[in-house]
């Protein structure tokens, strides 16, 4: 059984024909009313999208009302389809009214809405689709063990749809008409239609949510039949009350309004308001003056009580010599009336009459001129004012951008169509001087520059650049920059001569115009220091691959000379014995004898190769000065490769001005073998491993629980923290003994902590643990910035 998306109630489908209809001819009704000749888009959108929404509920309510479909047959699938039409229906019919709102108050439309309306359509897309491909993946969605939409799947999840893609709209478009309430100071009808508006508007929004949400909600779905089922019929008022507002208020354009307003009452001849029966509304300070009269008293008066000439008040016409008896004299008038359309439901006539028998209305018209003129003379000021404060804040921001231009701290300029310099910033000018108003000759302008100025193409490249000095004709001594390949700079790096060679990135970007050739901007940034540290990595990198190599054949090769250790050592012992039990003028004696001694050679030997394979040798291996961030990040890498998803790997403070001398495999090792323990206490509670590298100094001797003493001096000190289970003091205590492990068998041979100790006193370093049961673990190394037993 599925839930009721539409219902057969005779009723429902009656309401839905006549709303349909009723859309149908809204626009027809609407163009008539306004004699406009043709609607705004958002008018056009509204109406098709409340066909479509009314069309599609009638096709649901007659043919797949009930919840009796199952899953996976065709009835099902087509039921579903016509919900999801319904439902873009109602998504599309939101951004609508919103975008009715904004161009009726001519507020521009912003993208932001657009977006939202096209994500609420593929929301509905994509989850139709799972309703039939997969009726039970919305109802069993989890979050942090609730299953929101485990019952009524349907109403939860597209309610859930409509508040995120039709109530911001809502929201929206009743705050934009509110603002305008707000922000209007006149009493005029667009301002009363603006609170007529907002009133309905919220009244019938609130009745649909009331009968679609609230009382199906809290009567626990009682009697409910249908999805939105009132806000199907609501939203064909929402559209009428769209259309007046867009007629009353979007044809009123502000300053027009203000304007006629002001005409109205600095005119000279009088203007009368009338509604359809004839009844005065509302007439200009000229009518009173030239009637005698006041507003209270030709207030709901008939026109043709003032006019009895007028025959039909209703039909536009023009009346001429027009005698009226006012205060007994006779006044001749020329009547003209005029049908205003207001709204789409308000009709307002206005008698426009002229006193033809008064010859002082032509001195009161160049009063008014000149009124009018010194008004234009102050608007004239006030447009001027508004220019000063535009001009001033266009120098403001050329202000800021040059300074932001000479302060940056790469060669920036810029130059014209003819390749005359027009702006440099400071680093460019002490690089190779002030240049502005000047061209460089054409043996220094790149073929890069020229494709850029000539053909608007964007380019970028690397250079590499020695300065070499020359002394031009007149004996003064100048730089001249040769420009060099990068087979040449490698040439270079090979030879040890390329400390005196620069890497730059270089940009020339057109500035794009409607013909060639083209203004270009030219950038250029040192970055000689990241190449040499990159090319550094790459070295390091390569000679940890050969330490890693040669440990891997020592380990190979110390498993057979120990192996063959034992056997020469059971050789020498078995001659021993024989040299025990013959006499030594027995022949045999002395072969033994001679055995013995092949044997102990080759025990001498094998015990040589031994201790070259531990370390044990007279001469020290070869060490490196390097940059120790560098292995960081590389162990940082490594880790991240086999990171458990509940672990977190931070390495951000890294002093990378540090350098030291040692042996780059073993900090590698080291780094590596302590942070994989780290890692193995996370492993089931999640956490955070940070490793930290940072110049100490230590002034006097530093002395801590469970590690030796280290001396004061300058070092490099890399910290690897973890937010594991900590250690207690049995394990701290034993944490550096070979083969003693925490780990389960098969997961560790207890060999990292004791080998990174070894490591560590090969390379004269220190290090500190603190641990916190619970807590976590952190192991300080101080490796000696300057190893002063290196420089003996």
């Amino acid at each position: 059984m599925q839930e009721s998306l539409f219902t057969n109630s005779p009723y429902v489908i009656t309401l839905t024909v006549v709303a349909l209809i009723i859309v149908c001819y809204f626009p027809i009704m609407l163009g008539q009313k306004t004699s406009v000749k043709q609607l705004p888009r958002p008018i056009h959108q509204l109406v098709i999208i409340s066909i479509f929404w009314q069309a599609s509920n009638l096709i649901g309510d007659i043919f797949f009302s009930g919840d009796n479909f199952i899953a996976g047959t065709r009835a099902y699938t087509a039921r579903q389809l016509i919900f999801c039409a319904a439902a873009l229906g109602w998504i599309q019919l939101g951004n609508a009214i919103h975008h009715t709102a904004e161009i009726s108050l001519k507020i521009k439309r912003k993208n932001g809405w657009k977006l939202m309306n096209i994500f609420g359509a593929l929301a509905v897309l994509i989850s139709t689709y799972l309703f039939i491909s997969n009726p039970s993946f919305i109802p069993n969605l989890n979050f942090f063990g609730y299953h929101p939409f485990a019952e009524r799947p349907v109403f939860n999840f597209y309610s859930l749809l409509f508040c995120l893609f039709v109530v911001p709209n809502i929201i929206v478009t009743a705050y934009i008409i509110l603002r305008n309430i707000v922000q209007t100071s006149d009493t005029t009808l667009p301002y009363q239609v603006s609170i007529y508006m907002l009133s309905s508007f919220v009244f019938f929004v609130t009745l649909a949510a009331l009968f679609d949400f609230v009382i199906p909600i809290s009567t626990k779905f009682s009697n409910y039949d249908q999805f939105l089922k009132w806000s199907q019929f609501i939203s064909v008022f929402l559209a009428i009350l769209s259309g007046q507002y867009f007629t009353s208020v979007s044809f009123k354009n502000k300053s027009a309004s203000w304007f006629l307003d002001k005409l109205k009452d600095k005119m000279v001849d009088g203007l009368i308001y009338y509604n359809y029966k004839g009844e005065i509304q509302l007439a200009n300070p000229a009518a009173l003056g030239i009637l005698h009269t006041t507003q209270e008293a030709l207030h709901n008066k008939k026109i043709t009580s003032i006019f009895p000439q007028i025959q039909d008040p209703a039909r536009e016409s023009t009346y001429n010599k027009i005698r009226v008896k006012i205060d007994n004299e006779d006044h001749i008038f020329n009547v003209s009336i005029f049908e205003i359309r207001q709204s789409l439901t308000t009709n307002y006539n206005v008698a426009f009459f002229s006193d033809v028998s008064n010859t002082l209305h032509y001195q009161q018209i160049i009063k008014t001129r000149d009124e009018q003129f010194k008004e234009y003379q102050l608007d004239q000021i006030r447009y001027q004012e508004r220019l000063n404060i535009w001009k001033k804040k266009v120098d403001e921001s050329k202000y800021f951008l040059d300074t932001l231009i000479s302060t940056l701290p790469f060669r920036f300029w810029s130059k014209n169509e003819q390749g005359v310099f027009m702006t440099q910033n400071q680093t460019d000018i002490k690089s190779r001087g002030n240049l502005l108003q000047t061209s460089e000759p054409d043996s220094k302008i790149l073929p890069q520059e020229l494709l850029a100025r000539n053909e608007g193409e964007p380019q970028s490249f690397i250079s590499y650049e020695r300065i070499k000095r020359s002394f031009n004709e007149d004996q003064d001594e100048e730089d001249d920059i040769e420009i060099l390949k990068q087979d040449d700079y490698n040439m270079a790096v090979r030879k040890g001569a390329a400390k005196d060679i620069m890497i730059f990135n270089n940009m020339f970007i057109p500035i794009m115009a409607p013909r060639k050739p083209y203004k270009i901007i030219g950038i250029k940034i040192d970055i000689t220091k990241e190449m040499r540290l990159e090319k550094e990595r790459d070295m390091l990198q390569e000679q940890k691959h050969i330490h890693s190599r040669l440990e891997e054949l020592g380990t190979i090769c110390g498993g057979f000379a120990h192996d063959y250790n034992n056997i020469l050592g059971s050789q020498i012992g078995f001659c021993d014995l024989a040299l025990e039990v013959l006499d030594k003028d027995n022949q045999a004696y002395m072969f033994i004898q001679e055995a013995r001694k092949a044997a102990t050679r080759g025990k001498e030997s094998l015990e040589e190769l031994l201790n070259t394979i531990r370390g044990k040798t007279s001469e020290k291996d070869k060490l490196t000065e390097f940059a120790p961030y560098m292995i960081i990040d590389d162990v940082v890498k490594k880790l991240w490769i086999t990171l458990p998803p509940n672990v977190k790997v931070k390495a951000e403070n890294l002093d990378k001005n540090i350098r030291i001398v040692g042996n780059v495999s073993a900090l590698d090792r080291i780094i590596s073998n302590l942070a994989n323990n780290a890692i193995f206490a996370m492993k089931e509670n999640g956490g955070t491993l940070t490793i930290a590298l940072k110049r100490e100094v230590l002034t006097e001797p530093l002395i801590t629980p469970y590690a030796p003493q280290i001396e004061a001096g300058t070092y490099a000190k890399i910290t690897v923290e973890d937010t594991g289970t900590g250690m207690d003091t049995a394990t701290l205590e034993r944490i550096f003994s070979p083969f003693f492990t925490t780990k389960a068998p098969g997961e560790g041979l207890g060999l990292g902590l004791s080998s990174a100790l070894r490591l560590l006193k090969e390379g004269n370093a220190g290090y500190t643990v603190q641990t916190t049961l619970g807590e976590g673990t952190i192991f300080n190394l101080y490796w000696s910035i300057r190893n002063e037993k290196m420089e003996a």
